[in-house]
């Protein structure tokens, strides 16, 4: 009786290791979505996929606004976009966000026609307006967006496009303070003058991005 007693106790005193579990959601906003970083949230996303790698980094100013850079490349197409951006909370409810924003900046086109035979080199530059939508849930954050896109080249022969693209992402914790995701998207690109892709106009534009983000405050 004694003997069993005591082997009850050791039992109950036993150390259970502690289940490692899944972090519960996103400590931190996405760059893809409507939620703005916050006062001084501070963030570095770097994407690669189908056809391009970028680099964005983003601080919040306020509650409400967020600033930043991003350098984007096409490696389909040899177009390169490096400027600024801007983020604006319009709306907001419970964990559903809404935002306005928008990137401009220097458009360099390098010209590659391996895929796209009208394609030739121009400078000029982009301005990107957009609106984007964001919903937390337990270990995922969901976001929308929907963009426009303006181009001005203005170097060899001069002309202009305009395009919109919508995307979809989908981001989960993967270790302390990174994020982790995808993006797939489709839209289009309309061409007019001497402005690359003209031969080609309207031109299908596809996005399917592995996506990493990292909080740096």
């Amino acid at each position: 009786m004694l003997a069993s007693l005591l082997a009850a106790a050791a039992l109950s005193a036993a150390v259970v290791p502690e289940a490692r579990l899944i972090p519960e959601g996103p400590r931190f906003a996405s760059l893809q979505g409507g939620e703005t970083l916050g006062a001084g949230g501070t963030e570095l996303l770097l994407t690669a996929g189908f056809s391009t790698l970028s680099g964005t980094y983003a601080q919040g100013l306020n509650e409400a606004n967020d600033l930043g850079a991003q350098v984007e490349l096409d490696w389909l197409t040899g177009e390169l976009f490096a400027g600024g951006l801007y983020r604006q909370l319009t709306w907001r409810f419970g964990e559903t966000f809404v935002s306005w924003r928008a990137r401009a900046g220097l458009y360099v086109d390098g010209g590659a026609t391996w895929a796209v035979s009208s394609n030739h080199s121009a400078t000029g530059i982009q301005a990107v307006p957009g609106l984007a939508l964001s919903r937390r849930f337990a270990r995922v954050t969901l976001s929308a967006a929907l963009d426009g896109r303006i181009d001005l080249t203005l170097s060899n022969q001069g002309g202009r496009a305009v395009g919109v693209k919508g995307t979809v992402a989908c981001e989960t914790p993967l270790w302390g303070d990174l994020l982790a995701g995808a993006r797939v998207g489709v839209g289009g690109l309309w061409s007019y003058a001497g402005a690359p892709f003209a031969g080609d106009s309207p031109r299908t534009l596809l996005d399917l991005s592995a996506l990493l983000t990292y909080r740096l405050f």
